[in-house]
């Protein structure tokens, strides 16, 4: 998979992810594709949590046109994401790595943030840790005509009617309408566990901490033709953001200056 992924958005969105220091995970059915929770039990709609990127480094004019018309395109890498210390059951002491078998399905279990922040008392759900970092973490988006009957592969119900298997986690959330293949899609997705009439309660997304190494790496693209305005904000939200670096380093113009310009309504 890619060692650098890109993510448009708004130069409000840019504020925001560099003066936290996070990335949003935003639930599965408040995605943009209406298309991508058809078929799927209601349960699930709400249990994966997503944060999306593009793993093409060329720039894309949908993208920019749909998500980024006068915002910046994100590179970051794509490890971009903290592991923390794993707690050890019965103790109060913290592993780098379960001690496992190498054909353990969990032996490359880890916590994207504090385990503290996994288990609230109160909470009528909590957060899976993932698995791995592929396929349990990161996945790279399967676009198909037959998407909905991939995704129905992925689940069955129980004898209860109630309840739900899951045969892999990532199935619900890794196929798309082909329609969709011109994003060539990278996602990073977490999974909630909790009771259905507890559904409800989940929130809309979850903010994932940035690993402190990785966002030095960070490049901001601003969009085509972007004004002097807009320019010299996102230069002093970087500058703000990153005082011990030279922002000109980061900050870059678009390859798509002079070449694409938007149509306006009229």
């Amino acid at each position: 998979m890619n060692e650098k992924i890109y993510h448009y958005c708004s130069i409000d969105t840019l504020e925001k992810i560099l003066a936290n220091r996070t990335i949003r995970f935003s639930r599965f059915d408040k995605m943009d594709d209406q298309t991508e929770t058809s078929g799927l039990p209601e349960m699930l709609k709400k249990l994966y949590f997503l944060s999306c990127w593009v793993a093409d480094s060329k720039e894309k004019i949908s993208q920019w046109a749909m998500y980024a018309p006068e915002g910046v395109r994100i590179e970051l890498p794509i490890k971009w994401y903290k592991k923390h210390p794993i707690p050890v059951a019965g103790t109060e002491e913290f592993i780098e790595k379960l001690p496992l078998e190498d054909n353990h399905p969990g032996k490359d279990i880890f916590y994207p943030f504090p385990y503290s922040d996994w288990w609230k008392p109160g909470n009528k759900y909590f957060i899976a840790p993932p698995l791995d970092e592929n396929e349990g973490f990161v996945v790279k988006v399967n676009y198909s005509d037959d998407f909905l009957k991939l995704k129905k592969e992925s689940w069955r119900t129980m004898e209860d009617g109630k309840s739900i298997e899951i045969i892999h986690p990532a199935a619900a959330i890794k196929y798309k309408d082909l329609f969709w293949s011109f994003q060539e899609e990278i996602r990073f997705y977490l999974y909630a566990f909790c009771r259905h009439e507890d559904r409800n309660s989940l929130p809309a997304f979850f903010d994932l901490p940035i690993n402190e190494d990785a966002l030095k790496l960070i490049k901001v693209r601003a969009y085509p033709n972007c004004s002097k305005e807009d320019f010299n904000r996102i230069k002093e939200i970087i500058s703000n953001s990153f005082p011990a670096y030279d922002s000109d380093e980061i900050i870059e113009s678009s390859f798509l200056d002079g070449k694409y310009f938007p149509k306006l309504n009229k």
